[in-house]
């Protein structure tokens, strides 16, 4: 029996053609929307009408979404956040949630080095003036001999360190996940309050969760040094963003680069745009062509998996499983 697949990501289809076609060639009909927009619920509804899958973008996936898509099997997430899926409805929907996590390790922690140097070096600034007409100098600060400070030290984290060691960095790390025995190749803290005091660049990589939404604000930034940059590429809901933008203003930080904000697409007049000292890119860390392909057709076969009867590995709600909700044929599990 061959399912039909909502694929709302735009990603997946510049860069999974091997997900789609091993799709296709198990008989499933891979639907591709008229637009790629962070849709509503309602909107959503719709194009999943009589789907068995979705390899899902950002958009928001909740109890209104599973009740009213009854053929809805999985969501597979095309990328590791999952903060738009609501796991827990999902679940009393019988509904499996995946991601892939993994995937796009390297081209986010190659996005961060990028945008340390950007702060450290204000290449922004110097590419802005030059294309504005202008010529000239702008001080910046080295990188080397420097403190990072790694907020979250998960896969994306360790790779971010690995990275910037050969910046001859001192390196710390706060992850209540982990002990100072189990990483000694950096400097594990257990106060968040200790590593922004004595950094002189903070990164962020942790989940959006409850109890990370907006851990960063007036007071956090305000135990940083005024010299140092703060640098963002996990999930926008981590950051109060006018604390962020009042910081900038006040020179309370020296400043900032954010890939992820708490709404996206960016509206065009956001105050983050003309906030001072702050690179903003379009959540593009992890779009590197060979990370893309990888994540995007990660899912596609996750897809496949489950409805050839195998759990995927990466389930986010396995208990699901066990449930008389389960809206597939319950799979052999590795």
């Amino acid at each position: 029996m061959s399912w039909k697949v909502l694929a709302t990501s735009r990603a997946f289809w510049a860069h999974a053609q091997d997900g789609i076609r091993a799709l296709e060639e198990a008989g499933c009909e891979v639907v591709r929307p008229d637009v790629f927009i962070k849709y509503s619920p309602k909107e959503l509804i719709a194009l999943l009408d009589g789907c068995d899958a979705s390899l899902a973008s950002s958009e928001t996936y909740n109890e209104e979404v599973f009740s009213a898509c009854p053929s809805l099997k999985i969501v597979a997430r095309c990328g590791v956040g999952y903060d738009a899926v609501d796991v827990a409805a999902a679940t009393r929907a019988g509904v499996v949630c995946t991601n892939t996590p993994g995937a796009m390790v390297d081209a986010v922690a190659d996005f961060t080095v990028g945008l340390i140097l950007m702060c450290a070096r204000r290449m922004g600034e110097l590419d802005a003036l030059v294309h504005a007409g202008g010529w000239g100098e702008l001080s910046g600060t080295l990188v080397t001999g420097k403190t990072l400070g790694l907020v979250g030290y998960g896969q994306i984290g360790r790779a971010v360190a690995r990275r910037m060691s050969g910046f001859d960095m001192r390196i710390l790390a706060c992850d209540p996940a982990y002990s100072a025995s189990d990483h000694t190749e950096v400097v594990m803290v257990s106060d968040l309050n200790e590593l922004l005091a004595e950094a002189d660049f903070v990164s962020v990589h942790a989940p959006s969760t409850p109890k990370t939404a907006r851990m960063f604000a007036r007071a956090q930034f305000s135990s940083m040094k005024p010299s140092a940059f703060f640098i963002n590429t996990s999930r926008g809901a981590l950051v109060d963003e006018g604390a962020l933008i009042e910081a900038l203003e006040t020179e309370t930080i020296a400043g900032a680069a954010l890939d992820v904000t708490v709404h996206e697409p960016l509206p065009v007049d956001d105050p983050l745009r003309r906030a001072p000292r702050l690179i903003l890119t379009a959540h593009n860390a992890f779009n590197a062509r060979e990370a893309a392909s990888r994540m995007c057709n990660k899912a596609a076969y996750q897809v496949l998996e489950l409805m050839r009867g195998t759990a995927p590995a990466a389930t986010l709600n396995p208990e699901v499983y066990d449930s008389a909700a389960l809206r597939c044929a319950r799979p052999s599990r590795p």
